[in-house]
């Protein structure tokens, strides 16, 4: 019995690879391309709306919709322009929207197409509780937490910006200057030991109290950090914003987040119409992916340091490498993947510099692993 089941198997197995073929999905030809949507038409501050064009699967390519007039229209006769600021993004300072006025958004592109969302209620945001965080096993976790005492809002969104210090893993004293191909004592101007990155969410994060009987989210996890990331090496920032939705919109993201996160797998749920708030109203067959929503916005930053947590170490591979002393042995090197840092002296010819101590680039400027030298005002 055991060898009749060993035989099954393996010939169903030779089954499944002999009938393997290549699969080529006729969107991947297509020339159609969709209008992307994305922002929300913020009640209390700055407000900015992405629009972009689909792409073909095999391609990254972010598309941008440029030169389109974007306006705010409300019901209590309102009309608000957002001005291009460039990569498809159309911004405005303050639309001075009202609370539980309805709003919609009419988009003319610079090829004649014409797209409106349909209106929206401008709601109310609660603000955030706190933002908290637990260090685990494999990292630290981040959650947020809010409530809404009347119990109106239920449905909640939120994305996040991290910003994070850095330090070289070497403090240069001496700098290359590749036009004359010399190294000279750097100037304070010129330090590159400190610096500061930045990322945002990628992921759709969604909340609701629906179910419950209080309209409250605990601990409802935003981000995870891996234990000895670079971004609790020093210092680490994270600013979460939180928005209410309606129902509609409610479904729509978590639609938007099953058919983005959850494919890969046989197991997982399988694709479906994606269908928002907005419609071309030229070509009212074309499809529109995006939904709309107005709201107040509530943020809230926290603050972590690497003094804070246990035995959390960022580790860089940074070995010390001596270059000698002359023009050649400069240029090979520090035109290629190492930079100085520190010199030794000869030991027959005191005084004068006998080597360079140095090592790779991101070892000892900060700007060459992606750190800008600017400090944030927030920091």
């Amino acid at each position: 019995m055991k060898n009749r089941i060993y035989i099954l198997a393996a010939s169903f197995l030779i089954l499944i690879v002999s009938c393997r073929e290549m699969y080529k999905p006729a969107i991947l030809s297509s020339s159609d391309t969709y209008m992307v949507v994305e922002g929300v038409l913020n009640v209390n501050g700055p407000t900015s709306i992405t629009l972009s064009r689909t792409t073909a699967l095999e391609s990254s390519e972010f598309k941008g919709e440029p030169n389109a007039e974007v306006i705010v229209e409300g019901k209590d006769n309102i009309s608000r322009s957002l001005l291009p600021t460039g990569d498809g993004i159309y911004s405005a300072v303050n639309l001075g929207l009202t609370l539980n006025n309805e709003y919609r958004l009419r988009i003319r592109t610079n090829s004649g197409k014409e797209y409106l969302s349909d209106y929206v209620t401008a709601r109310a945001t609660p603000s955030i509780d706190s933002v908290t965080w637990r260090q685990e096993g494999g990292g630290l976790q981040l959650f947020v937490n809010t409530h809404d005492a009347t119990n109106n809002t239920r449905y909640y969104r939120w994305d996040y910006a991290e910003t994070w210090e850095v330090w070289s893993y070497y403090i240069a004293g001496w700098i290359y200057i590749k036009d004359s191909n010399m190294v000279r004592r750097i100037l304070p101007a010129e330090d590159a030991s400190v610096g500061w990155k930045y990322d945002s969410s990628k992921s759709i994060l969604l909340g609701s109290s629906a179910s419950l009987a209080s309209d409250i989210i605990f601990r409802l996890p935003v981000n995870f950090i891996e234990t000895g990331s670079e971004k609790l090496g020093v210092r680490y920032s994270i600013l979460v914003k939180q928005y209410s939705l309606d129902k509609a919109g409610y479904a729509f993201y978590e639609l938007m987040k099953k058919n983005t996160e959850s494919i890969g797998t046989i197991f997982d749920p399988q694709p479906s119409e994606v269908k928002g708030n907005i419609h071309c109203i030229s070509d009212p067959g074309e499809q529109v992916i995006g939904y709309i929503s107005a709201s107040t916005v509530a943020e809230k930053r926290i603050f972590i340091t690497n003094q804070e947590l246990v035995s959390w170490r960022y580790r860089q591979d940074c070995p010390s490498r001596e270059v000698a002393n002359d023009p050649d042995s400069i240029k090979l090197a520090f035109q290629g993947s190492l930079l100085p840092w520190d010199i030794k002296y000869s030991v027959s010819r005191p005084g004068e510099i006998s080597h360079f101590i140095s090592s790779f680039a991101r070892c000892v400027d900060v700007t060459r692993k992606g750190a800008s030298l600017i400090k944030p005002s927030y920091w």
